[in-house]
């Protein structure tokens, strides 16, 4: 199984920019559109939502994004799937909340090369490193 050429680690680098700058914009239809049609999103403590318009209605939710950073600790693959694992740290306020809420934690992406030549999500998922409130 050959591995990610320096090319495709480029490209996956690129696709995950402009996520993560779609993320920082607030801007979620751009973010759904990271994914793939059939993509899924895994959220910690909550069933999974499952393609672009579930996603981008997650997301809808978020009232307001104070901050949203990621650190990409490893970017990995092979025939035209890719994973990307890092941490994050992000404050927000959930619609109908009263104040912003912040969370840190560890991520983990699966990129796939689709027809048109674009990397896209296709499974995403994270969990808090902070401690579960009780």
């Amino acid at each position: 199984m050959p591995d990610l050429t320096p090319q495709e680690r480029s490209a996956v680098a690129q696709a995950a920019d402009h996520y993560l700058a779609a993320m920082q914009a607030a801007d979620w239809t751009r973010v759904a559109q990271s994914f793939s049609v059939d993509g899924v999103r895994i959220p910690p403590n909550e069933d999974p939502h499952r393609g672009r318009e579930a996603i981008e209605q997650w997301l809808g939710g978020i009232e307001e994004l104070t901050s949203y950073e990621l650190t990409r600790d490893r970017i990995d693959g092979a025939d035209g799937i890719a994973y990307v694992r890092g941490r994050y740290d992000i404050t927000l306020r959930p619609s109908g909340a009263p104040a912003p809420l912040s969370d840190q934690g560890d991520f983990l992406e699966i990129w796939r090369k689709e027809p048109d030549g674009a990397w896209r999500i296709i499974e995403a998922m994270w969990n808090t490193r902070l401690p579960r409130s009780a």
